[in-house]
């Protein structure tokens, strides 16, 4: 008792102190209510952004929090502590500042219910329970205040239902460099994501993206090392912090280009919003005209301008918007000029506006009317330029060629059966396409299906279905074989384009089943996410054909999964059309493989949103990832009503991770998975795709047989077992070749005990054929695509590791020992009855043969040996000899020696290699051969001078 008032009397004592202080502080500082409470000086933080330190946590610029001392003070909820951006010594830091609230809440004495105020859980204010939302501070909070706290009159005109859009047009203007460089950025910040495109001109491939403040520092960099887009930059910054996103929308963030020969910077601009760029469909960068000796036609002091066009519906009217930089500014004009803005066709002018800007005119809006159709042809095939220039000469003309919006993202399509024409076509079938446009306006495409039960008999590129009516824009059937269509639709018109980029094109498949429709996709836009390179390959499509046995479902889907060098996952899954009950949240995607017993292992990735799961998985197993490289892995994508899948998919994806055996690819760069569909060297077999290089064991004979896929074909050999000394044998569970039983004596274990040690996982793995076996167990290694090599042994040893040895052959005295048959392990001394064999068969390894021979037609030859190749239909090849070197043969034509001042040729025989000389001058040696040719080159070399 006398130490609970002790302790009682410690805390008020503290508490008195505590507020004391905050009086004092409050009178000392002229400034009623605030904690004299500092950020700490350079305080740490994640990545070097900006911050404060308050009780040993990191709180970013602008955020806010109620203060915890720990006990006995806990949460003090009337206390609102803020992390205030300021500058000192041109660095941006964080400054903590706290403010006592209590005194701004609202006098509540009596509810309108009667009811009595209450304090709620976390608040410092009495609420009446039935009012509205109360802020911490009492004040009501606004229904129309935005998620990041901005109300709806802030949102800037550019924000769409991918994010909000920016723009930055890029010169010398603002570094003070004299170049011609010019760049356009494009951004679109989706949650707390930034992803950009940058487009330049007129400069080597910048190393280094910077953003800056208006203040010039660096808030974020992004490298650019081993990126090799022509003329193209992609890239993320993940995870901005507020204080940066309103940045954004305060025009106050600015990005640099950074070169090789320029660390501070080539070319730099201001990341605006504008209202062009949710309806841009076509775009023009324009830097200075240079003349023949490539200068400008005046001081290039960071000229440049960028163009954002769209069609109207008709084709017949294009809008544009125009920002400019660097025109006026470098000219020392200040009054009024008057600019023309030409739409040509080379140096031919198809329409033109005149406009007046002032010297702080960055922009010019316009319209030109009655676009003809071949105007448009020449929009879309990127035929048209823009010139801009003033009628007093004042500045450079600026000149840029009109193309498709550039964009990293891609354009993608899935096709499913419940998106076809009519009614839904639920046949478990489905399909996918990426598109890209280039800068010419060629439609390049590759569409893949999968699951179809009869032939395609239509593959076209489609507008919206208006009144029963289909607008079929192309047809791509010409280009399509075994489920695969790669080509180029290379006469679309403006308009179709703008449609394509406005995500309101379709592809549509029609078979022998559903001559209309079977499979129908709306193309759509997949955000760039920095990992995974969509420009090549296909992706890994997903149906419920893929499932063992078949989901009959009109569900669709398509992945792209990418290994980086680090061994992590990265996957974008895109569906459409699952069965994802009322609320749409049960929906999973999930890895999938088989264990040694067929039985089922799943790695939990995400979960879907609007159709999408994407994300990174950095814990990734060693069985998933040898799996994924052996191509029996699978993506699996599970529903509520479908909770052991509704669509699947087949993943081969090469991987170096956990000592894999992968010489197909570079991890420097990353992979991109593939499905065995869709691979040229993959194999179908027993109706399930094998990957190429890849091993299993058939399902007609789980035990003694191997299968091995090898450039679209399937070989598989019977397991060849070791001859046994033992008169008694017995065969394990599981095991196809039988052993030895062991002896009574022995502490080996017994059969049965081994059998129940292998199913607790204590077998040998052996890498060759892919198989566990039995401790104790001895069989003869895998070798493929060779089969069965029966010249060695492996054993399964007690401690779980692999022994392997080549057969024992007993020595020879004879000196030259023969092989009777190819197949034989061991060479013997011949008789003089022994003929010289014939070697037919295909004998790789050899017990008494330490360096491996070569294989050339049906023969072997050995380590060194030399021979003339047979060719089929030619013969024997005098011209070029052959020498096996550690089993890879070497073959190389005979060089003829030149007969230089013979009189008298011999033609070469049909047994013979080269021509003989008559005379008894004796043809030159190489060495004179090499001195002569090199004088004749350099007496031609000074004749053509």
């Amino acid at each position: 008792m006398l130490y609970e008032r002790g302790l009682s009397r410690w805390i008020m004592l503290l508490l008195s102190l505590l507020l004391v202080g905050i009086a004092e502080a409050g009178k000392n500082s002229g400034n009623k209510g605030h904690i004299p409470l500092k950020a700490e000086r350079n305080p740490p933080h994640s990545k070097g952004i900006p911050g404060c330190i308050f009780g040993g946590k990191v709180y970013d610029l602008d955020t806010s929090w109620h203060p915890n001392l720990g006990e006995p003070f806990f949460e003090m909820v009337c206390m609102d502590c803020h992390c205030i951006p300021i500058v000192v010594n041109d660095t941006l830091v964080g400054r903590v500042s706290c403010e006592d609230v209590k005194g701004k809440c609202a006098d509540v004495d009596v509810c309108g219910n009667g009811e009595d105020p209450v304090q709620q859980p976390g608040h410092c204010c009495k609420t009446c329970p039935t009012d509205a939302q109360m802020s911490n501070s009492g004040e009501p909070v606004e229904k129309d205040t935005l998620l990041d706290g901005r109300s709806d009159e802030e949102v800037l005109p550019t924000e769409s239902n991918q994010g909000y859009n920016f723009v930055a047009l890029l010169t010398g203007t603002s570094i003070a460099v004299r170049t011609n460089s010019v760049a356009r950025a494009t951004f679109t910040l989706l949650d707390d994501t930034l992803r950009f495109t940058i487009n330049y001109e007129k400069m080597q491939r910048p190393v280094l993206i910077r953003f800056t403040n208006a203040l010039n520092d660096t808030v974020f960099e992004h490298d650019l090392h081993g990126s090799n887009l022509d003329n193209k930059v992609c890239g993320v910054w993940r995870r901005i912090s507020g204080i940066y996103q309103k940045y954004l929308h305060s025009k106050s963030l600015f990005v640099t280009l950074v070169t090789k020969s320029n660390e501070n910077g080539l070319v730099r601009g201001r990341i605006l919003g504008h209202r062009a760029l949710n309806e841009e469909t076509f775009s023009s960068l324009m830097s200075t005209k240079r003349t023949r000796k490539g200068i400008a036609v005046a001081s290039p002091m960071g000229y440049g301008g960028i163009m954002m066009l769209n069609a109207a519906h008709d084709g017949r009217t294009i809008n544009f918007a125009v920002l400019m930089d660097g025109l006026l500014e470098n000219s020392g004009h200040v009054l009024p000029t008057t600019v023309i803005v030409e739409l040509r066709k080379r140096n031919d002018v198809v329409k033109e506006l005149k406009t007046t800007v002032g010297m702080n005119d960055i922009e010019i809006v316009g319209v030109w009317n009655g676009v003809s159709n071949q105007h448009q042809k020449w929009l879309a095939r990127g035929n048209l330029n823009i010139r801009i220039r003033d009628e007093d000469g004042v500045f450079p003309e600026l000149n840029g060629q009109i193309t498709p919006r550039p964009s990293c993202d891609t354009l993608q399509c899935v096709l499913s059966g419940g998106e076809a024409i009519d009614r839904p076509k639920v046949t478990g079938a489905s399909g996918s396409a990426v598109l890209h446009i280039d800068n010419e306006g060629n439609i390049n495409y590759r569409v893949q299906v999968t699951g179809l039960q009869t032939d395609v008999i239509g593959l076209t590129l489609e507008g919206k279905v208006r009144r029963n009516r289909r607008k079929v824009i192309a047809d791509l059937f010409g280009d399509y074989e075994n489920g695969i269509a790669i080509g180029t639709y290379s006469k679309p018109n403006a308009k179709e384009i703008q449609l394509l980029l406005k995500n309101s094109l379709f592809i549509n498949v029609a078979t022998e089943a559903y001559e209309k429709s079977e499979l129908r996709g709306r193309i759509t836009t997949l955000p760039y996410r920095g990992h995974i390179t969509r420009h090549a390959g296909l992706p890994i499509p997903l149906s419920g054909r893929n499932l063992d046995p078949p989901q009959v479902t009109g569900a669709a889907g398509q992945a792209w999964l990418s290994i980086d060098r680090e061994c992590d996952l990265h996957y974008e899954v895109t569906t459409v059309g699952l069965n994802t009950g009322n609320d749409g949240n049960h929906a999973y995607a999930k890895l999938l493989i088989y264990d040694e017993n067929d039985e089922p292992v799943y790695k939990l990735l995400s979960a879907f949103q609007d159709g999408i799961a994407a994300g990174t998985a950095n814990d990734i197993s060693e069985d998933f990832l040898l799996d994924m490289n052996e191509g029996t892995a699978y993506l699996l994508i599970t529903t509520k009503q479908h909770r052991n899948g509704e669509i699947r998919g087949q993943i081969l994806l090469p991987n170096s991770c956990n000592g894999n055996p992968s010489n197909r690819i570079d991890l420097s760069h990353g992979v991109i998975g593939v499905s065995p569909e869709t691979d040229p060297d993959s194999c179908l077999f027993e109706e399930k795709w094998r990957a190429d290089n890849s091993l299993w064991s058939p399902d007609y004979d789980r035990t003694c047989t191997t299968c091995t896929c090898r450039k679209r074909t399937v070989i598989c050999d019977r397991v060849v077992c070791p001859i046994l000394t033992c008169q008694s044998q017995e065969t394990w569970p599981g095991e196809c070749c039988p052993v030895c039983p062991p002896e009574k004596d022995s502490s080996t274990q017994s059969p049965a005990g081994k059998l129940a040690d292998n199913n607790a996982g204590n077998s040998c793995y052996f890498e060759g054929d892919q198989k566990f076996h039995s401790v104790g167990s001895t069989w003869h290694p895998y070798l493929p695509p060779f089969g069965y090599v029966v010249c060695a042994f492996c054993t399964c040893e007690p401690d779980l590791s692999v022994n392997c040895t080549r057969m024992k052959c007993p020595p020879l005295e004879c000196e030259r020992p023969i092989r009777l048959d190819p197949d034989d392990c061991c060479q013997v001394c011949p008789s003089t009855t022994t003929p010289e064999p014939h070697l037919t068969t295909s004998a790789l390894i050899l017990a008494d043969e330490v360096v491996r021979g070569c294989y050339f037609g049906d023969k072997l030859y050995r380590h060194g040996e030399g021979w003339n190749p047979n060719i089929y239909s030619l013969g024997v090849m005098p011209c070029v000899t052959c020498r096996c070197k550690n089993g890879q043969p070497q073959c190389r034509k005979v060089e003829c020696a030149p007969l230089i001042g013979c009189q008298k040729k011999k033609k070469k025989a049909s047994n013979e290699c080269c021509d003989v000389c008559l005379d008894p001058v004796i043809s030159t040696t190489p060495s004179s051969r090499t001195s002569s040719n090199k004088k004749t080159r350099s007496k031609n070399r000074r004749s053509s001078r």
